[in-house]
C-alpha cells in the first residue's frame, strides 16, 4: 500500500453480504459475482479504492448496469 492508502470499508465477508443486500437494483446473480470478487480481496480488508476498481471493471465487462454501478459507489460515500 502507498503512503496515502484508502480506508478499509469491508473487513468481513458478512459486511460485504449485508452491503450488497441493501441494494435493490442488484439481482441474485450480480450479488454472487460481487461477493465472490470482493471476498477474494478480504485478506487485508477491502479498501474503497479496491471496491471502486472492482465496480468499474464489472461495469466495463457488462456484468452490472450503470444504475448498479452508481448504487454500489454510494455504499462507500
Amino acid at each position: 500500500m502507498g503512503f496515502f492508502s484508502s480506508p478499509i470499508i469491508f473487513s468481513t465477508s458478512q459486511q460485504i453480504k449485508e452491503a450488497l443486500y441493501k441494494l435493490p437494483t442488484l439481482d441474485q446473480h450480480q450479488r454472487e459475482i460481487l461477493y465472490e470478487i470482493l471476498s477474494k480481496e478480504l485478506s487485508g480488508g477491502v479498501t474503497s479504492e479496491e471496491f471502486k476498481k472492482t465496480v468499474s471493471h464489472l461495469r466495463q465487462q457488462g456484468k452490472i448496469s450503470a444504475v448498479d454501478e452508481k448504487s454500489l459507489r454510494q455504499l462507500i460515500n
